[in-house]
């Protein structure tokens, strides 16, 4: 029987379709006969997920993600990823009560980071992202720096990612403001590449140092997981 891949989706939904289309693509090299893997999307509304983030509700927001871990699996899913990087931060308790195996997109982007050669990146994402140690720490204690944006560049970026492109807006304005965060980054620290935290942003981002997509390195740990042979079995349960 081929393995499921579950999908936590809609965090936000232009994510998610990269997601979705970045897994087809490297499944499609797969054979049928040998089981190409299925994948599975569970949908998390963005504003719910948001509303408790400002709000603090942290149990909240461990139900609202666990809620659709248990529907994965339900459904028949051998391995979890979750399609944004901002709920990694709640990743230690999830894992503790998940009854699926959840990738890490930190540490995924940490080797990909390493193995690419650099030793200064920028980091780009949602305030939560950037400025709390979840992610940062895992490129820090790798002996990468990681330079973020200033307070009033964070505070665009937040509300441009929780905002507009939530609901897939995307203008030349966007585009151009998101350039200027990125000169003043790199006039304030000599950077061998930016870390591109919300697939949202990749989109608008036009590109003067390399960029690196985390969905990529997350979605290459997760194929390598599910494929290899006895990986990925799902937990068992007492109910």
């Amino acid at each position: 029987m081929s393995r499921v891949i579950g999908v936590m989706g809609g965090l936000g939904p232009e994510g998610t379709v990269h997601y979705y289309r970045k897994l087809t693509e490297r499944f499609a090299s797969v054979p049928l006969e040998r089981g190409r893997p299925g994948i599975l999307i569970d949908h998390v509304w963005i504003d719910r997920f948001s509303a408790l983030l400002r709000a603090e509700a942290e149990p909240e927001i461990q139900t609202l993600l666990l809620g659709s871990l248990e529907r994965l699996h339900h459904g028949g899913a051998d391995l979890a990823l979750i399609a944004a990087v901002t709920p990694h931060r709640f990743l230690p308790r999830l894992r503790a009560a998940s009854p699926l195996p959840i990738v890490d997109i930190v540490s995924a982007t940490r080797d990909d980071v390493l193995a690419a050669g650099h030793r200064a990146v920028g980091l780009l994402g949602t305030r939560v992202t950037v400025t709390q140690r979840f992610f940062r720490s895992g490129l820090e204690e790798a002996g990468v720096e990681v330079a973020i944006p200033g307070e009033d560049d964070i505070e665009y970026l937040n509300n441009l990612i929780f905002g507009p492109l939530a609901s897939g807006q995307k203008t030349p304005a966007m585009r151009e403001e998101l350039s200027a965060v990125v000169r003043r980054m790199a006039a304030s620290a000599k950077l061998d590449a930016l870390v591109v935290a919300c697939t949202d942003l990749m989109d608008l981002l036009e590109p003067s140092l390399p960029l690196l997509d985390p969905i990529d390195s997350h979605v290459r740990v997760a194929a390598e997981r599910l494929l290899e042979p006895g990986a990925a079995k799902p937990r068992q349960r007492s109910d």
